[in-house]
């Protein structure tokens, strides 16, 4: 492998995004053993390729570029193929090498590959989607580059589907970060690179703010969620403060540098503190929190 970065259980085994070698493996079933072959790759036609895009100018619903993020849910695989902008969707666990997608989120088709398609900032674009999760029922897109969480009303089924709500900016048309802002604000987003669910919570590793974001879902439109101010903060003292470790000096128990993922393991949160080089291990004392939250 090359920079495995995405991992996520995928029916009885899992898949993992080799992001460098431009591919997913999936397993079948969990290893038991160390190097257990995979099963399947994505992105490639077999096992000993690993150009991006399999040497093409052009994407295609076989190829991958930079593949991050990966998510199951429902017996459907989504794969946050990040240098592609845009996010695959494959109807069941793929069995074949190669097997091209069902479904593309973020281009309007599956050989295009620009930001934001090649134009200005939609509800259906994206610039740099890195993972993935599910809110509430709702598919949740970290798009790190437009520094902004996408999310959709269920699971989209059509093609370049827009999504219904944004968090991190004021429409679907912005995408500086921090709102175009220095210092951040509990609406704003600087490169969110990671999305879990505990419950009614979405968290977000606000990546370059150097903090944890959190959402509650307690309202009975979905919409209403557009822009709201997030419910809760970990990593700096208040939401305006972005400092690495607060004030840019050594690691706290209660401070981040770069968080880059983050996930729920039963009622504990795990962050990848990137920029400290640790992982911080967080239990949630909200019964909401113990709910099974994808697979």
């Amino acid at each position: 492998m090359a920079v495995p970065t995405g991992i996520c259980p995928c029916g009885e085994g899992m898949a993992v995004g080799d992001a460098w070698n431009h591919r997913v493996l999936i397993w079948h079933r969990v290893p038991t053993d160390s190097h257990t072959p995979a099963d399947v790759v994505l992105g490639q036609a077999d096992f000993t390729q690993n150009s991006p895009n399999r040497g093409e100018d052009e994407a295609a619903s076989d190829r991958l570029h930079w593949p991050y993020g990966v998510f199951f849910h429902g017996g459907r695989l989504y794969v946050a193929d990040t240098g592609n902008r845009r996010v695959l969707v494959w109807n069941g666990i793929p069995q074949s090498h190669g097997q091209p997608a069902d479904q593309v989120l973020g281009q309007d088709t599956f050989t295009t590959r620009n930001e934001n398609g090649g134009g200005s900032p939609t509800a259906a674009s994206m610039r740099w989607p890195h993972s993935l999760t599910l809110w509430q029922g709702n598919l949740v897109v970290a798009d790190a580059g437009n520094n902004r969480l996408m999310i959709w009303s269920g699971l989209p089924i059509q093609n370049n589907e827009p999504c219904r709500v944004v968090l991190g900016q004021g429409n679907f048309q912005a995408v500086e970060l921090n709102r175009g802002e220095y210092f951040p604000t509990d609406r704003s987003l600087n490169m969110p690179y990671g999305v879990t669910t505990a419950g009614d919570w979405l968290l977000t590793a606000d990546t370059a703010n150097s903090r944890l974001m959190g959402w509650r879902y307690a309202v009975p439109d979905l919409e209403a969620l557009n822009d709201a101010p997030a419910d809760g903060l970990l990593g700096q003292v208040t939401y305006r403060q972005k400092g690495e470790n607060r004030s840019y000096g050594s690691a706290l128990r209660d401070s981040f540098c770069w968080p880059y993922g983050i996930q729920m393991c039963a009622n504990t949160v795990v962050i990848a503190d990137s920029g400290n080089n640790r992982v911080m291990i967080w239990p949630l004392e909200t019964k909401a929190a113990e709910e099974t939250h994808a697979g």
